[in-house]
């Protein structure tokens, strides 16, 4: 039944309670009207029931009987009603807002739930609602959960439209809900992963067809930026239930972040900002799989070790921090400039013949020739730079020998001088015998397989000895007695050249503590390797052997080479300048091979030269040799040196020396080198008798 509002506009209904008592009024007058004819029935007399009074009282009492069943109902029926519609108020919250009730206090299922109390309507009712409200719990708990991870949660239409969303977008993507229900996902999505999705949004198999699966996709942040998501895509548009495409997202950003940072450290200098050693072996592997050829340049700083020990470590790294601007505009952009450690640097140069990749080793040396600034200091370095091609179409080569072959080239640079050298396959004696080789030196220098044998020098003018110099051998357990030209190539390009010489060192020191003992008062000359002589802690070796010993420094003379000197001259002088001072005669062996310049002899601490054999074997039937022997004779007698001749075979030698005023000779026709016992026989032998000959 309905009835209008003042207005009249809007239909309103009557209460189910204003029903109820309309009825239960219309009841009772109905029960007070037929209560006189009940009366009659039960048999009073009809003077009382056929009285207006008694009719009225009948209906009045019928008014009142329905009166009290309308309030009875209203009581009872009523007030589980309101309960019920309260609990059911408290359910709409609850469920409306999961996030809310899940973070603060909640009613728990079991405060909301209805007492049966008794099997009728109401009890059933009840019983029903208890039922509705433990389903809508277990619906509580699980949208809370999806609403509070922390990965984002959605459901696509079949057309793309995101028609569910987790709370936690607005954590991930500052989007709240709202903002984004109902919109197409393609919005979201950067440009180059829009290939990524159909039309209607689901994620594309590598056949083409939709599928569920994982991939990584830039999604729209709501200031602009860009988030990485880990997606998990499931294909539920056939299910009538769901009919869409799940989506769960997790923000990977970070950890995408870290993995790249960590990704660059590890492939690249944290000084420069280069690629490091790793990362240019990988690129060097992966060019030589190509038909292209390809060019290593090494590069190694001379001097550097100058500006690290003189001003500190400090400059040195900003001195290295600019060699990677200075190389990179010179190269190409699929050129690889790369810092393999200390101060060796590495370029790749990929599709260049050995001349092209020459002559960019030329602009390169160039550059770093300039001097560079650090805090007002123009510091100077010289780079030596060694060149390795691998030619397409040729034996394969790997990437670590390739590098290999560009440092022998680096290191025969820095021998001669020459600033970049091309690799040379001839001049290449690191091969895997020779590894072996060294692995079995290692061995016998702790097992004391080196021997020392010596070779006298003569004064041509009196034939009385004058020292003797010591060569070392190698008793090899297997191969025998091998000379020094069999291992000591090798040695002196590793480490193992410094224990080589101390262990010389002791053997000649202890025999010459013997013969002064014996009273035979023989200098002995020792060979350094160019290695040795820029070791500043060389003097502190040799002068601390001596005085274990107890050998005074005038009896021991260190031979250097004419291009050890020229390596690091600096350092060299710097070096043999302690030498000397402590007492230690210094010769230049093998003088006139070097092509330095002569006045440099006059800033070194030198007693003697000796002419190199080269030139001495031949001087009787060269002019061009001859020449040069009494070029060296004179330089050495105008700079108040000792001239040495080594190599003497013959005596038309001997005496084409003495005319030109040698000082002293040393050569087979005197004496071969001897072992340590035969040379004390024979140096007896020769202070009976100056003329001694072998």
């Amino acid at each position: 039944m309905e009835r209008m509002t003042d207005d009249g506009d809007i239909p309103l209904r009557w209460s189910a309670f204003t029903l109820l008592a309309v009825g239960m009024a219309v009841l009772g007058l109905a029960v007070g009207a037929v209560f006189p004819s009940f009366a009659e029935l039960l048999g009073v007399p009809a003077r009382y029931t056929g009285a207006p009074t008694f009719r009225a009282a009948c209906l009045a009492a019928g008014l009142v009987l329905g009166c009290a069943n309308w309030l009875l109902v209203r009581r009872i029926i009523g007030s589980r009603l309101r309960v019920l519609a309260g609990r059911l108020s408290d359910i709409a919250t609850t469920v409306g807002n999961p996030v809310a009730s899940a973070q603060g206090p909640s009613r728990p299922a079991a405060e909301l739930a209805l007492p049966v109390g008794s099997r009728d309507d109401l009890g059933i009712t009840a019983a029903a609602f208890n039922a509705l409200l433990a389903a809508l719990d277990h619906e509580r708990r699980f949208r809370s959960v999806v609403h509070a991870t922390n990965d984002v949660m959605a459901l696509l239409t079949p057309t793309g439209e995101i028609s569910f969303l987790s709370d936690s977008v607005a954590d991930v993507l500052g989007w709240t809900r709202e903002e984004l229900l109902g919109r197409h996902v393609g919005g979201l999505l950067h440009a180059e992963d829009a290939d990524l999705f159909t039309a209607s949004g689901a994620p594309i198999a590598p056949d083409g067809q939709p599928l569920s699966r994982v991939f990584v996709v830039r999604a729209r942040h709501r200031d602009g930026s860009w988030r990485h998501l880990e997606v998990s895509s499931s294909d539920r548009r056939g299910d009538p239930v769901i009919g869409g495409l799940l989506i769960t997202a997790r923000d990977v950003t970070d950890r995408l972040e870290l993995q790249q940072r960590l990704a660059v450290q590890a492939t690249h200098d944290a000084l420069t900002g280069l690629p490091n050693r790793a990362a240019l072996l990988a690129r060097g592997a992966e060019l030589l799989t190509g038909p292209a050829r390809l060019a290593v340049l090494l590069m190694d700083l001379d001097r550097f070790k100058e500006v690290n020990d003189t001003l500190g470590h400090s400059y040195g790294d900003r001195l290295l921090a600019q060699v990677g601007p200075r190389l990179r505009p010179l190269v190409r952009d699929v050129d690889l400039v790369a810092r393999l450690g200390g101060d060796e640097f590495a370029v790749l140069l990929p599709g260049v013949t050995a001349a092209e990749a020459c002559a960019a080793a030329a602009r390169l040396q160039a550059a770093l020739g300039t001097p560079f600034l650090v805090d007002g200091l123009a510091l100077d370095v010289d780079v030596s730079i060694g060149v390795a091609v691998a030619v397409a179409g040729a034996e394969s080569l790997e990437i670590g020998a390739l590098l290999r072959q560009a440092d022998i080239a680096m290191y025969t640079a820095k021998e001669r001088q020459s600033g970049v050298q091309l690799y040379d396959p001839s001049a290449d004696d690191h091969d895997r015998s020779r590894l072996l080789l060294l692995s079995e030196l290692r061995l016998g220098l702790a097992q004391s397989q080196l021997v020392v044998h010596y070779q006298p020098q003569l004064s041509l003018d009196s034939g009385r000895v004058t020292g003797v110099e010591a060569l070392v051998r190698w008793q090899h357990p297997v191969r025998g007695l091998l000379g020094p030209v069999e291992f000591l190539p090798a040695v002196e390009r590793t480490a193992l050249i410094e224990p080589l010489t101390d262990a010389v060192l002791d053997a000649v020191l202890a025999q010459l503590r013997e013969w002064c003992a014996e009273g035979i008062a023989v200098p002995v000359s020792v060979n350094l390797s160019a290695r040795s002589l820029i070791r500043a802690d060389l003097p502190d070796r040799v002068l601390s052997r001596l005085r274990t010993h107890g050998v005074p420094a005038a009896m021991l003379r260190l031979e250097v080479t004419e291009s050890a000197l020229l390596t690091e001259p600096e350092r060299a002088r710097e070096v043999l300048g302690r030498l000397h001072a402590a007492g230690v005669a210094i010769s230049i062996d093998d003088f006139g091979t070097g092509f330095s310049a002569m006045s440099h002899l006059k800033h070194l601490p030198v007693s003697e030269i000796k002419v190199d054999r080269s030139y001495v074997a031949e001087m009787t039937s060269s002019t061009e040799d001859a020449a040069v022997v009494r070029s060296v004779i004179d330089l050495g007698h105008e700079l108040g040196m000792t001239v040495v001749a080594e190599g003497v075979e013959d005596t038309l030698t001997a005496e084409a020396l003495a005319s030109l005023r040698c000082d002293v000779v040393q050569g087979h026709l005197f004496s071969v080198p001897r072992t340590a016992v035969d040379v004390t026989d024979w140096l007896r032998s020769a202070a009976r008798s100056p003329a001694a000959r072998s």
